[in-house]
């Protein structure tokens, strides 16, 4: 039962909420304090009243866990759930989105915690200046700067702790991650001014990655209610800006025809590697772990058993599949199979031409030409720089996967079917992202029966075929 101690103008409320290992009694307290001008009766009454309450909330362990701040819970949620039960990349994404989040957030305690200021924070990250993101470019060239001094990317890699890709990102003129430039600096006694510019991104955030950010706190958040920190997940009302008009990007298909037609004056290694991805829809993680072993050529399946990823604190890895539908069995087209047999001969080829020095430990089949496996983002750069040059319409290497999907919907494949091939855990996930495409495909089939429009037609009405063949 719930001690009440009256303190000046306040009253403390004491409930014994058991005991620790060492045996000691835990108390929790609160304090209230009485509206001014409230009678006796009326304090007694609504003591008591929250007396009652805070003794419910002790009894299922709300009041002390609901008093850590959101910056101490983001903390234990990575430690005792993200990074033991999810894989690496998405407890990497969780961590870092969390570390934008409680630069904002973090100091109010859980309980305190109202869909008010998730709202404010969703509403400032629309604002001009919110990224918190400065890349260093390159000051000189500097492929002409590793000449004048004699070393190359791997060199300068073992030197400075950065990785080869750094180097290969500047030696193209493109930026890297700040503290990168700053560690080569550092490492090699070179003033940042004389090698680097800070280029900062001030446009704002667009609303799919403000919801980004609000599943993973809506995620953290859950599991703190969950767990009895809180009662309620205050995330659930917050408002959102709206996302209603967003569209996968993809390539119709005379696009696609195009892509491939381009793709045609390409080295062989990403001509296939392209292709493959259109053919397949594959994830860009999927389709790099891909092994020989993995492929049955003459049955046209293949098998999608392992991913290979990237992450600054590990580097390079192979890992399982994003989720148990993602390790499935796919059947490829005849074309798709054909591709593969004549990059094979080309990687056998390479093979035999480098002997020892091929590269190759699992068998990979999308590899560099000394048989290491592709790191991710050259795959990512290389598509990218391809479309720019090439002036097809602004897409990624992801929207391939998408035009696989779309075109298979607008062929008229059964919605469950795509499902399967891209590895969604349910349908209404496919429905979801492609529910424009699945629009213009139900459009397109609303037409069908208008073939016989000529004999349902109220009579003196032409139909649009009709009016059509009258020049109408």
């Amino acid at each position: 039962m719930a001690t009440i101690e009256k303190r000046g103008e306040s009253y403390r409320i004491i409930v014994s909420n058991g005991y620790d290992i060492n045996g000691k009694q835990i108390r929790e307290k609160m304090t209230w304090t009485p509206e001014p001008g409230m009678t006796k009766r009326q304090i007694e009454k609504a003591l008591n009243r929250e007396a009652t309450l805070f003794e419910e909330r002790v009894r299922h362990q709300l009041t002390q866990n609901g008093n850590i701040r959101l910056v101490d819970f983001t903390e234990i949620f990575l430690e005792q759930y993200a990074r033991p039960n999810l894989k690496k990349k998405t407890a990497f994404s969780y961590e870092q989105t969390m570390k934008v989040i409680n630069q904002a957030l973090g100091h109010i305690k859980l309980k305190d915690l109202k869909p008010g200021h998730i709202a404010s924070f969703y509403a400032n990250l629309q604002e001009e200046g919110m990224r918190n993101r400065c890349k260093a470019m390159p000051k000189v060239d500097f492929a002409a700067w590793m000449k004048e001094r004699k070393t190359c990317k791997a060199e300068l890699s073992r030197q400075t702790g950065v990785s080869i890709w750094c180097f290969s990102q500047l030696k193209n003129g493109r930026g890297i991650a700040q503290n990168c430039a700053e560690q080569i600096c550092e490492k090699l006694d070179v003033p940042y001014n004389k090698l680097f510019i800070r280029q900062h991104d001030d446009t704002p955030l667009k609303p799919g990655t403000i919801h980004t950010y609000h599943r993973t706190l809506s995620a953290v958040l859950y599991r703190a209610v969950k767990w009895k920190y809180i009662e309620r997940n205050p995330a659930e009302r917050a408002d959102l800006p709206s996302i209603a008009h967003r569209k996968a990007a993809y390539l119709d298909e005379p696009d696609a025809r195009r892509l491939l037609e381009l793709l045609q004056e390409e080295k062989i290694l990403w001509r296939t590697v392209i292709t493959f991805d259109l053919l397949s829809g594959l994830r860009r993680a999927e389709f790099l772990g891909l092994r020989w072993s993995d492929v049955d050529l003459d049955k046209q399946l293949l098998y999608i058993r392992q991913t290979w990823n990237y992450l600054p604190t590990e580097g390079c890895y192979a890992d399982t599949p994003k989720t148990a539908t993602s390790e499935r069995p796919l059947r490829i087209s005849r074309t798709a199979i054909l591709l593969l047999l004549e990059y094979k001969q080309w990687q056998d080829a390479q093979r035999e031409l480098l002997g020892d020095a091929w590269r190759d430990t699992d068998g990979r089949i999308f590899t560099t030409e000394e048989g290491k496996p592709l790191f991710p983002d050259t795959v990512t750069n290389w598509f990218t720089d391809f479309v720019k040059r090439t002036g097809l319409p602004k897409v990624t290497i992801h929207s391939l996967r998408h035009t696989y999907a779309s075109l298979m919907i607008a062929d008229g494949t059964p919605l469950v079917v795509v499902s399967h091939k891209l590895g969604h855990a349910q349908t209404s996930t496919t429905a979801n992202i492609y529910a424009h495409v699945i629009a213009e495909a139900e459009a397109k089939a609303d037409q069908t029966f208008d073939r016989f429009g000529d004999l349902i037609a109220p009579k003196g009405q032409s139909t649009p075929k009709q009016k059509k063949a009258a020049g109408i």
